[in-house]
């Protein structure tokens, strides 16, 4: 089709460089009001009506979200542009037909086998949220016609996703150790033979859209004072980890509690263990000055160093020089002897075999303070400083926040131990509250005083006592 294409009034400058873009995954990711779902849109009506074979899969999470997502900016895009002429719109099921033959179809993660289907697409338009890894391997190996010039997956999502996104395949495989605007390969050996996938990352904010009303402008700058957090994913379009409702630790509030630390090698240090092995076996380093603790590190043993004396060794890689103390707190039931260990040994002597050196004491509760009552008092620390206790989680421990964020409350006010599966290994495990837990032994230990007065006290940290000190209610952040 000889179509004449006015990009320089249908888009905005910020995105000019995409118009060629070939890359086998383009990646649009940033703040919200940016333009780039309207961008890609634009772009694929324009490809759908003058390439030779064109047939784009549109995928969301869910099949019944499509229609109200792509499925209606591409429907109203068409209209705005006067080429509705050339289009057929279906809803049963969502497919939008070019005059020429070129086709979207939209697929839902929900129904997986349906991509699969799909005879011959050339690419697809992922949008709002990251896939997981099993459903993205799914479609883009089911993208391998030979009939288009290049064939392409488009991402715009929001850089959020739930637990740390720094474990997340997404980000691992396209932003790991790279700028937020990067053009790229994966360079893969096939049969000796290197084969290289082509990507690129684009990056892009509210102030890159010169048509954004400045109302929605001003909103997402008024964030910046309102909810720190969502300033950093929808306003400069940071990476972050999503915010879980129903949470155990309701006041935990990152604009407040986290902060940047520093190590003071003249200040004694304070490890808290939990000894589950999967994901990790945890080890949170604190230091402490009166009433003000600061956790400065988290060192989680992974596979396959998931164990104590493994565990021990990273943390003495990290503070060989340490001089002014150890203490040592953790999980009671890690005084009970255990498989893992040989006889006559639990968790707690192994600690103090491998950290010698530093001369370590253990200061151990008699038994696992019970679990409603130490979130809730937590709860009043974070909120209040209930006993004038201040707590700051350092910025470089990202796993503690995500599980302060994403670590549930279960119907009974305890902690909800959800679980997933290791696709590679099979074997489950829980996906929240090892760090919380660590941290629950060492904070009523460390300031038992102050616990032991809140439990005679009776103080609840519950909805009123939030809104008594300036909160307006649990999920604010």
């Amino acid at each position: 089709m000889d179509l004449e294409w006015q990009w320089e009034s249908l888009i905005n400058d910020r995105f000019k460089p995409l118009l060629n873009d070939e890359s086998r995954y383009l990646n649009l990711v940033g703040g919200r009001g940016s333009s780039k779902t309207d961008l890609v849109a634009k772009l694929l009506i324009y490809r759908c009506l003058i390439e030779n074979y064109f047939r784009y899969i549109l995928i969301r999470k869910t099949y019944r979200t499509i229609k109200e997502s792509q499925y209606r900016t591409i429907k109203d895009l068409v209209y705005e542009l006067g080429l509705n002429r050339f289009f057929r719109f279906v809803e049963h099921p969502y497919q939008i037909t070019c005059f020429n033959g070129n086709k979207f179809i939209a697929a839902g993660m929900d129904e997986p086998k349906k991509i699969k289907s799909v005879k011959d697409p050339t690419g697809a338009w992922w949008e709002e949220e990251i896939p997981d890894e099993g459903g993205f391997i799914t479609v883009t190996t089911s993208i391998r016609t030979m009939k288009a010039k290049y064939l392409q997956e488009i991402f715009t999502v929001n850089p959020e996703v739930v637990g740390n996104y720094e474990d997340n395949w997404y980000w691992k495989l396209f932003f790991k150790g790279r700028p937020a605007n990067y053009s790229g390969n994966i360079e893969v050996d096939l049969a000796g033979s290197p084969v290289n996938l082509s990507y690129t990352n684009h990056h892009s904010t509210h102030w890159d859209n010169k048509w954004l009303p400045a109302e929605f402008r001003a909103f997402l700058e008024n964030l910046k004072h309102s909810n720190p957090y969502y300033y950093q994913i929808y306003t400069l379009g940071n990476w972050g980890n999503r915010i879980t409702g129903d949470r155990a630790y309701k006041a935990f509030d990152m604009s407040k509690h986290v902060r940047a630390v520093n190590y003071d090698d003249k200040t004694a240090l304070h490890l808290t263990f939990d000894f589950n092995v999967r994901p990790y076996l945890t080890l949170c380093v604190w230091q402490v000055n009166g009433t003000k603790a600061k956790q400065i590190d988290e060192i989680l043993g992974k596979d396959p160093d998931n164990n104590t004396a493994a565990t021990c060794k990273l943390f003495a890689q990290k503070y060989k020089t340490h001089t002014a103390g150890v203490f040592i707190y953790g999980d009671p039931s890690g005084k009970a002897e255990d498989t893992r260990s040989e006889k006559g040994h639990n968790d707690f002597s192994i600690i103090l075999k491998e950290l010698k050196h530093y001369h370590p004491k253990r200061r151990l509760l008699t038994k696992a303070p019970a679990v409603v009552a130490r979130i809730n008092w937590i709860n009043s620390v974070f909120a209040i400083r209930d006993g004038g206790i201040r707590l700051i989680i350092g910025d470089n421990c990202k796993h503690t926040i995500t599980d302060y964020f994403n670590g549930r409350e279960d119907s009974d006010g305890t902690k909800l131990k959800e679980k997933t599966k290791d696709k590679e290994t099979g074997i489950s495990h829980e996906l929240y509250h090892h760090i919380t837990d660590a941290n629950d032994y060492f904070l009523c230990k460390i300031f038992a005083k102050q616990y032991a007065n809140y439990l005679r006290g009776g103080k609840k940290a519950d909805y009123m006592t939030f809104k008594q000190h300036g909160r307006t209610g649990f999920n604010q952040y």
